[in-house]
């Protein structure tokens, strides 16, 4: 059974972890530090079951994002803060207990889905259903060959432009996505490490997993490569 198997198996009764800028992106991956009785609780469970679980960004209540809810939002439990719809979900890729019972942990996102409802498990921490969220290729007026050819030229510019940041900030970090990009297998996962990679505010973060089209994708994460370029250059141009 593959990754993704896995976690679409789970998407019936899946375990979320609510956080505020808590954003999986898929073949990206999160350290979390838990604490809580809860969220140990439900690491446990995890870890004795599919290790599959879903972060989800809590919503501001003035927040841009928070002030109302979807039409067709399930509720959140009473007294729970609210949390954004689209989820990152992931497989638990390490966990590290410590003996006072809390955990270091480090999850890997896999796919994107969209809590349907939430569920009256009885359990200390929350459970919802959940459905995939599938890619999706540019519409009409590209037929499918000219849409591929777009998208491949969309994605090799992206890994040109993240080359160059890394080789005008070296790094490290640097090295290692640089690496991640070279590996990439295709545009959307290329799309999902840069922008996993160098997206720092969790609205943005948000908005990229919110991203099914592949092109918006990668257009999120091309603007925010040739950014901090162009930061870089500036920097680099000022004098000493």
């Amino acid at each position: 059974m593959t990754d993704a198997d896995r976690v679409h198996a789970a998407l019936e009764r899946l375990p979320i972890f609510p956080m505020p800028g808590g954003v999986l992106l898929p073949h990206t991956t999160i350290p979390l530090h838990i604490f809580e009785p809860r969220y140990r609780k439900m690491t446990r469970d995890c870890q004795a079951g599919a290790r599959v679980l879903a972060l989800a960004n809590v919503l501001e209540p003035g927040g841009p994002r928070g002030q109302q809810a979807a039409k067709g939002e399930p509720p959140p439990p009473e007294g729970a803060p609210r949390v954004s719809q689209i989820i990152g979900v992931g497989l638990l890729a390490r966990v590290e207990p410590m003996t006072d019972g809390r955990f270091n942990i480090m999850v890997r996102g896999v796919l994107r889905a969209r809590i349907v409802e939430e569920l009256h498990s009885g359990e200390p921490y929350r459970l919802v259903r959940a459905e995939l969220l599938t890619e999706v290729l540019p519409e009409a007026p590209f037929d499918d060959a000219q849409a591929g050819r777009s998208i491949l030229d969309q994605a090799e510019a992206l890994r040109r432009l993240v080359l160059a940041l890394c080789a005008a900030r070296p790094s490290d970090e640097s090295n290692q996505l640089a690496q991640l990009a070279v590996r990439a297998k295709d545009p959307g996962e290329l799309a999902d490490i840069v922008a996993g990679s160098l997206l720092e505010n969790p609205n943005e973060k948000q908005a990229a997993l919110e991203a099914v089209r592949i092109a918006r994708r990668l257009d999120l994460a091309t603007q925010t490569v040739a950014g901090l370029l162009a930061q870089s250059a500036s920097t680099d141009s000022r004098p000493n």
